[in-house]
């Protein structure tokens, strides 16, 4: 066992969380076991304690993240088709040379510890090779999907890309059930018939799905010229059978009340990538609609159209975006939709993303601060400054109880984690 001691701060939900000036977290084989007032909890438990300086929160959760565009983060600003055709595109062919791949998923996996993201849903490149090297070099929880592109797209991706359903099998039980997700890029880059193959390869196998919906206008406009019969975007994945409770989309910045409505009634969870919606000038996300429609939405970098993979300047941009157009976002929603509300889309909400006794014991130590005189007010100036330096702010991130390094290679003592 070990009792960390330190100020806490615990998301409960979207409206509330639970703070500890003097808090006690006691954790025993990388599970936590007791989170409360430190002289209640070693009242209970009297560990010699191991006192941090700072606030410890939960590790946090980025469930829409392309790791082989981290390279290229915050470098381009277009319109999306362009981007991705004149910038994307060929910065991840690329991938296709292992070595590259290599160095680049243990560069990824360090900076995202530095930066206190634990757990995730990532996108590789189209070839399954990088897809399976991102997997062994995962540091943290994460579930990983080649992107699937078998039309609309430069030859040599869609030579690489892997053909639905039948070389699926193989790669989904190479990397594992619980860490691989299928990948459609999105509507544009497959037919009608592979992303039907596609929704029924991921129910028969219990799979995750992730996909872009509606990011940009002119998307939607070419998904319509393109499947003429759907009834819109959304349709064309529901008609595919993509849509579920483990379905996770990105952006939906563009959507029809209808959408909306089918979203709620299959479950399907939203990735919100306020960043990326800036800088690419996509759009904002209708976050009272969401609230309305009581459909599930945590927050997500969307590197590299995101500058950054810090989740302290996605919350920044989460919540100055939205009140600038007068809708309130409160501190306590935005921890909970970096934390707790990113471990259950993944489906890891029994085992992560919160500090309650029986979760896995992922956390990370923020500075205390000067100035603030409530919780509140503590995290709005953690909120403060730019994404280098959000980068930089964590001192310290831990796994299932232990310290990791983060450097590029992980360490020995590092744990492997369950599902």
């Amino acid at each position: 066992m070990t009792l960390f001691r330190a100020a806490l701060l615990n998301p409960v939900d979207a409206q509330s969380w639970q703070f500890f000036d003097d808090g006690g977290l006691l954790v025993e084989d990388g599970v936590v076991r007791a989170l409360g007032r430190f002289d209640d909890v070693i009242k209970n438990y009297p560990w010699d304690p191991v006192k941090l300086d700072g606030v410890i929160l939960p590790g946090f959760a980025d469930i829409h993240i392309h790791w082989v565009q981290h390279a290229v983060r915050g470098r381009y600003a277009e319109a999306l088709l362009p981007w991705l055709a004149t910038h994307i595109w060929p910065e991840e062919a690329r991938y296709a040379d292992s070595a590259l791949a290599q160095r680049r998923a243990q560069e990824f996996f360090a900076d995202c510890l530095t930066a206190g993201t634990v757990m995730g849903m990532s996108y590789s490149s189209p070839h399954p090779m990088a897809a399976r090297i991102a997997h062994a070099a995962r540091r943290g929880d994460w579930i990983t999907g080649n992107v699937i592109m078998t039309t609309n797209a430069p030859a040599d991706l869609i030579a690489a890309s892997v053909k639905p359903p039948a070389d699926l099998a193989f790669l989904a039980e190479a990397i594992g059930r619980a860490h691989y997700a299928i990948t459609p890029r999105f509507a544009l880059n497959c037919t009608s018939e592979d992303l039907a193959a596609l929704g029924a390869f991921a129910r028969d196998q219990g799979l995750a799905v992730q996909t872009h919906l509606a990011e940009s206008m002119a998307e939607v406009r070419e998904v319509a010229r393109l499947f003429p019969r759907a009834l819109d975007y959304t349709d064309v994945y529901d008609e595919a059978g993509l849509l579920g409770p483990r379905t996770v989309l990105g952006h939906c910045l563009h959507l029809s009340p209808r959408e909306w409505h089918c979203l709620k009634a299959r479950g399907c969870w939203i990735a919100h990538c306020p960043s990326s919606n800036e800088t690419l000038d996509s759009g904002r996300f209708d976050l009272e609609c969401a609230r309305r429609q009581q459909v599930p939405f945590a927050l997500a970098s969307d590197v590299g159209a995101g500058p950054s993979h810090s989740m302290l300047h996605v919350m920044q941009r989460f919540r100055r975006q939205h009140e600038a157009a007068g809708v309130r976002v409160d501190p306590e929603e935005a921890l909970f939709r970096a934390t707790l509300a990113g471990a259950r889309a993944m489906g890891r909400g029994g085992v992560a993303g919160c500090l309650d006794p029986g979760r896995r014991a992922d956390f990370v130590l923020m500075p205390r601060g000067a100035r603030a005189q409530s919780p509140q007010a503590w995290f709005e100036e953690l909120l403060e400054g730019s994404p280098g330096e959000l980068e930089r702010r964590p001192l310290g991130t831990w796994i299932a109880g232990h310290r990791v390094s983060t450097i590029s290679r992980g360490t020995p003592s590092e744990p492997a984690l369950p599902c």
